[in-house]
């Protein structure tokens, strides 16, 4: 029968050391399943041989990238204290329009070489990965509001742009902050049935990795 562990069913096949009265370490069984889908398909995108820098992904208007399906992620590649040092509070619409704070916290999993920002899925990699930097809207797109709620996303696939510009309201240039600090990785080698593999590993990634902008407003 399997372990029950929150809401996840974990098997007992799985490598699941139990702790004993002297203490000795063990695993848990959600650190294994951590640690399982560290080791899968989501390896290919969080290695450092698979994130890019927006710089080398970009080159004037060209963008080296492919026009295909797949699931992608954004990371923090540049100074880790400089990202928890921003501005990690947010204020959503919950239930009845009340607002909700929520903290982005240093909550990444170990494995993980990088800071995850957003995962996503698409139809078009280029295309959503335009769409998230807006590359041809110098300056802020969205002005910060009051009691650090949270601002309407100028289109619905720039979350990338508009979380940075959040998290580092005072900086009159995010795109900068982009280019020099944030890398990204992608794949696309998904075989039958993809459309549905897409939208499972999607939700897995992101429960896995816990990207700050993918939190939202519960309804």
């Amino acid at each position: 029968k399997p372990l029950l562990h929150g809401t996840c069913l974990l098997p007992r096949s799985w490598p699941i050391k139990q702790k004993t009265i002297s203490g000795s370490a063990f695993i848990s069984p959600m650190q294994a399943y951590q640690d399982s889908v560290s080791t899968e398909f989501n390896q290919a995108m969080h290695d450092l041989s698979d994130i890019t820098s927006i710089t080398k992904i970009c080159s004037g208007r060209k963008i080296d990238l492919p026009h295909v399906a797949g699931i992608y992620a954004f990371w923090w590649i540049g100074n880790r204290e400089t990202l928890l040092n921003s501005n990690r509070s947010i204020v959503l619409k919950g239930p009845g329009g009340k607002g909700v704070t929520v903290r982005y916290e240093n909550w990444w999993p170990k494995y993980l070489k990088f800071p995850c920002l957003y995962v996503g899925k698409t139809t078009n990699i280029r295309r959503r990965f335009s769409l998230h930097l807006k590359r041809g809207c110098p300056g802020q797109l969205h002005k910060p509001e009051r009691e650090n709620r949270k601002v309407a996303p100028n289109t619905t696939s720039c979350q990338l742009r508009w979380g940075i510009e959040h998290i580092f309201p005072d900086e009159k240039h995010p795109l900068k902050i982009i280019e020099s600090s944030v890398g990204f990785s992608y794949r696309t080698d998904f075989g039958e049935n993809a459309v549905a593999e897409r939208f499972f590993q999607e939700d897995l990634l992101i429960g896995t990795w816990r990207p700050w902008f993918n939190i939202d407003s519960e309804r």
